[in-house]
């Protein structure tokens, strides 16, 4: 899979993870084999859809969530969803 596809399908991924998790901006980063999408979530005023979130997350080849308890953040929890795509072995990325 060329860069620019795997690139495309991460901004996809970034696209439905930030409509789904209330409209906050999802945020793309590279990583050694591929590109890594991050969703800050907050609560409890957070307007999330989770079917729609876990649904964003699984178009990646692995994902994950971090949570932070309200008593470690002045009362509010904070949350953080994430999703990667990977080049696969073999692929050959283009310069």
């Amino acid at each position: 899979m060329s860069d620019e596809v795997l690139r495309q399908r991460a901004w996809r991924i970034a696209e439905q993870l930030a409509k789904a998790g209330g409209g906050g901006e999802a945020e793309l980063t590279v990583i050694p084999n591929g590109y890594r999408i991050e969703l800050d979530i907050l609560r409890p005023h957070g307007t999330d859809d989770h079917a729609a979130v876990l649904t964003a997350l699984a178009l990646g080849d692995r994902w994950g969530h971090r949570y932070s308890p309200p008593s470690r953040n002045n009362g509010t929890a904070r949350e953080t969803v994430w999703s990667e795509v990977h080049h696969k072995p073999g692929d050959q990325k283009e310069s």
